[in-house]
C-alpha cells in the first residue's frame, strides 16, 4: 500500500500542489468572493475549499466575463446570454449553490421578439406598429390624448379592464401612431393585441365570403376574443347592411362589457352614429330601420370608451 502511494505521488507533476494552492488563493481574494462572504456570512465557510473549486471557479469565470460584457452577440460565456448567480441551497441550509440565469440582455432580446408575436395586425404599416410613446411629439393639441393613452397602459389589468378609448380627429394628426404605441406598451406587458385597419379588413371579409368561409370565420373569431382589439380608422369604410349587421355588430356585441376595444376615427361620436345608419345598399324606405340598427351598434361602442379628441397639424404633409 505504501509503495502504491509512492507510485501515485510520482505521477503528480512537480509543482502541482503549489499551483493548485495559488489558484485557490487567487479565488479566495477575488472581489466576488469577498462580496459573497459579506452577503452570506453564514454560508461561505467552505467556499474556497478544494471541493468547491469547480463550482466557484465557473461562477467567477462567468462574473469576470459579464463584467466586461461585449454585448449579447459576442457573449464570451460558455452558455451565451447567461450569468451565474449565487443563492442559498434549498436542501443544505449552510451552503451556497451557483445557478445560471438569463442575463438582462438575453431577457430583453426575448421580450422584444415576443412583442412581435403578441401584436397581430391586418393592413397596419410597420411605422405604426413600431411606434412608441418616446417617439411621439407631445405637442399641445394632442398632449391630453397622449397622457390618457399612457395612463390607460399603466392602469390596464388583463381580465379586468374593459373600458377602451376612442380617438377622433382630422386626417394625419397622429391618431394611429398613438394607438400603435399603446399596442407596443401592452405587448411589453405580455398582453395580446390585434390591430386592424377597418376599411381594408371589411373589404377582405366581404370579398372572401363564399370562397374562404372558414378562413374568414377564424379571423372574425380573433377579433371577438383577443384581449385588446384596436379598430383603426372606423368610419372610413364603405358600410353595407351585411358588413354592419353581420360582421361589425356581432364582434362588438361579443366584446362589450368583457374585453377592451380601442378605436381611431376621423368622425365624432355623433358623426359615427350617422355613418352607421347610412349604409350604401339601403333604400329610403328602410331608413327608420337602419337608424335603429345603427343605434344598437352605437350602444356597443359609446358607453365602453373614453372619448379623446386629437388635434394638431396634418403630419403627413410635413
Amino acid at each position: 500500500m505504501e509503495s502504491f502511494g509512492k507510485e501515485l505521488k510520482a505521477l503528480i507533476p512537480d509543482g502541482f500542489a503549489k499551483r493548485q494552492a495559488a489558484v485557490l488563493e487567487r479565488l479566495a481574494n477575488h472581489p466576488e468572493v469577498h462580496r459573497l462572504k459579506a452577503e452570506f456570512p453564514d454560508r461561505t465557510d467552505d467556499l474556497t475549499e478544494p471541493k468547491r473549486y469547480r463550482d466557484l471557479s465557473q461562477h467567477i469565470s462567468y462574473c469576470d466575463k459579464c463584467s466586461e460584457c461585449p454585448g449579447l452577440l459576442d457573449c464570451q460565456n460558455e452558455q451565451k446570454g447567461h450569468t451565474s448567480v449565487a443563492e442559498p441551497s434549498p436542501t443544505k441550509g449552510d451552503e451556497l449553490v451557483f445557478r445560471l440565469r438569463k442575463c438582462p440582455l438575453l431577457a430583453a432580446y426575448e421580450r422584444e421578439q415576443g412583442i412581435g408575436q403578441r401584436i397581430k395586425s391586418h393592413y397596419i404599416p410597420a411605422h405604426i406598429l413600431n411606434a412608441t410613446f418616446e417617439d411621439i411629439e407631445p405637442d399641445p393639441q394632442r398632449i391630453s390624448a397622449i397622457v390618457a393613452a399612457i395612463n390607460f397602459c399603466d392602469e390596464f389589468v388583463p381580465g379586468e379592464t374593459t373600458k377602451g378609448l376612442y380617438f377622433y380627429g382630422q386626417m394625419g394628426v397622429g391618431k394611429s401612431r398613438i394607438v400603435g404605441a399603446i399596442a407596443q406598451e401592452l405587448a411589453k406587458r405580455d398582453v395580446s393585441v390585434l390591430m386592424v385597419y377597418v376599411p381594408d379588413f371589411l373589404l377582405e371579409v366581404k370579398d372572401a365570403i363564399g370562397s374562404k368561409t372558414e378562413t374568414v370565420e377564424s379571423k372574425l373569431d380573433a377579433l371577438r376574443t383577443v384581449p385588446v382589439l384596436i379598430l383603426d380608422d372606423i368610419g372610413a369604410e364603405s358600410l353595407t347592411t351585411w358588413t354592419r349587421d353581420e360582421v361589425l355588430g356581432p364582434i362588438l356585441q361579443r366584446r362589450m362589457e368583457r374585453l377592451t376595444t380601442i378605436y381611431t376615427s376621423n368622425l365624432t361620436m355623433s358623426e359615427l352614429k350617422q355613418h352607421l345608419a347610412n349604409v350604401k345598399d339601403s333604400k329610403p324606405s328602410e331608413q327608420k330601420q337602419n337608424d335603429k340598427k345603427a343605434a344598437r351598434i352605437f350602444e356597443r361602442i359609446e358607453p365602453f370608451v373614453k372619448i379623446l379628441p386629437v388635434g394638431g397639424r396634418n403630419r403627413r404633409r410635413g
